[in-house]
């Protein structure tokens, strides 16, 4: 068909130098926009065979093997284990020992003894168990039989003894009462909230940064597309001002002047060729995937760069949504309560320790084992034993310092939540008005490339006409270069204070069709999975 049209041109070639002029103006009109025309076809044949990955795709895929995040779901489960860790110390303890002695004397003690030098051997088989209650009771049970045989004068030979019986120990001060004993389960508990909380934190923070790599990625390729087509233009006209030098209607100046420009545009198109693969990098590694995989080759499609245009909430609104979201202040306050709750451990340990104690023991003894312990069972003998110990440190040094350093560690956290949440304001106010001011900007942006389109079409006809020199057409290609690099710089921008600010108020699921109770975000109990 453009072969057939050209013979056509050729057929009915003006005589005019004029017209000539047009003549050859149209033939290389022609000529690029078949050339365009096999370009796009080649490109949409490629585009076809290429994988597309969607924003979707890729947050689940980032959720799934981004490593940090992958680092992050290891504290809620060391969390889980450390509650487990403070239960512990309430579970019972079985004791069992075996004791052998052996003795011989060097001589007889006694005109009584029997034997001139006294032998006995002793075997000794004791178990029990003890527990401690919430309440700083430890209760302890336990049961014993003794044997022992002697070559001396004895009642017995062998000789077993038995005892059954229980003791008890009760704080009254020190380590008292369920405040205190349960204390380090509610620490380990809130740390286990602590912990979730961060990687819910943290969750957020990988597909804020995985949407703005997805969308810095669509960008660089707006920015390639963009030179690429200046370039092409750029040897458009330069092919342009060859023509007319050829026919007298150019100096070598404006062909030089031309051709600086298209190596200009050479190196432009270089420089955002290499913007693409550092933004493909940071989404790959973002992702968490392995730089060889082959969906991250060249022929790897993405969306194009959307151009947002909602409006965000009022501030006061978007402030109360971004404090109830603040996940780093809630993991903070939890913070604080886990040092409360160390003070007031550090505060028992200024207490001295006073204990009752009370102990029960029923006794056996026969020349049998077995009948030694049944008469231990029913009470042939008995030792009770009742008092109150008490004991504390001189002055109590080392307690009230570590309590003074829990005091000041819970200041410390305090502070932090001050903090955190005036700098949480403060971002949530900058990107609140970074997104205010980027929609506004991306209008003037949009209006501005439309005027210099405009320009630029005016000063390319007028020099085509002879009426001006091709300074003002490249400075009109420069400014409309300018606009459109603008304007893409504002959608970008205010693209990413988008994201951020989703990710600030708490919308950042909800805007990417996400939920917490889904199964692959897995935080809470599913965070021990």
């Amino acid at each position: 068909m453009v072969g057939h049209t050209l013979i056509l041109m050729m057929r009915y070639l003006p005589r005019s130098n004029f017209g000539r002029v047009y003549f050859y103006f149209g033939l290389l009109s022609l000529f690029f926009i078949s050339a365009a025309s096999l370009k796009s076809e080649i490109f949409s044949e490629q585009e076809s065979k290429a994988v597309f990955l969607d924003l979707d795709s890729l947050l689940r895929k980032a959720l799934e093997n981004n490593i940090g995040l992958q680092i992050e779901r290891i504290e809620p489960r060391n969390a889980l284990d450390a509650i487990e860790i403070e239960r512990g110390a309430f579970d019972p303890r079985l004791q069992a020992s075996y004791d052998y002695v052996e003795r011989e004397a060097a001589a007889a003690g006694s005109t009584l003894d029997a034997a001139t030098i006294p032998r006995s051997d002793g075997r000794q088989l004791g178990v029990g168990a003890d527990k401690l209650f919430s309440t700083g009771t430890v209760l302890s049970v336990n049961s014993s039989i003794n044997r022992v045989t002697s070559n001396n004068n004895a009642a017995r030979n062998p000789d077993y003894s038995s005892d059954v019986g229980f003791g008890l120990r009760q704080p009254l001060l020190r380590g008292a009462w369920q405040t205190i004993n349960l204390a380090p389960i509610a620490r380990a508990k809130i740390g286990g909230e602590q912990a979730v909380d961060r990687l819910m934190d943290a969750i957020l923070d990988v597909l804020s940064t995985a949407e703005i790599a997805y969308w810095n990625l669509a960008y660089a390729r707006a920015r390639r597309d963009f030179f690429a087509s200046s370039l092409a233009l750029a040897k458009s006209i330069l092919e342009e001002n060859q023509v007319r030098q050829d026919l007298g209607l150019a100096t070598q100046l404006e062909v030089l002047q031309a051709d600086a420009e298209v190596v200009s545009r050479e190196e432009e198109l270089i420089l955002a060729e290499l913007e693409i693969d550092d933004a493909m990098d940071r989404l790959i590694r973002v992702a968490g995937s392995d730089f060889n995989e082959e969906m991250w080759l060249d022929n790897l499609r993405i969306a194009t760069l959307p151009e947002p245009n909602t409006e965000p909430a009022p501030m006061d609104v978007v402030g109360v949504r971004a404090s109830q979201a603040d996940m780093r202040a809630r993991a903070q306050e939890r913070q604080i309560e886990i040092q409360r709750l160390n003070r007031l451990l550090a505060a028992d340990q200024t207490r001295p320790d006073l204990d009752l104690t009370f102990g029960l023991r029923y006794l056996g003894r026969d020349d049998n084992g077995s009948s030694s312990y049944r008469g231990a069972w029913s009470g042939d003998g008995y030792n009770l034993n009742a008092g109150i110990q008490v004991s504390l440190p001189w002055g109590f040094r080392e307690a009230r310092a570590r309590e003074r350093q829990a005091g000041r560690n819970l200041e410390r956290e305090e502070w932090i939540l001050a903090d955190l949440r005036r700098e949480r304001t403060l971002v949530v106010r900058d990107t609140w008005r970074q997104l205010s001011s980027g929609l506004k900007r991306i209008e003037v942006t949009r209006t501005a490339v439309n005027l210099n389109e405009k320009s630029f079409e005016q000063a390319r006809a007028r020099f085509a006409s002879g009426a001006v020199a091709y300074r003002v057409v490249l400075e009109a290609q420069r400014d409309l270069d300018q606009a459109k690099l603008r304007y893409l710089g504002a959608v970008i921008e205010t693209l990413r204070a988008e994201v951020r600010l989703a990710r600030l108020d708490g919308s950042l699921l909800e805007r990417n069709g996400l939920q917490w109770e889904d199964d692959f975000l897995r935080v809470g109990p599913l965070a021990s999975n």
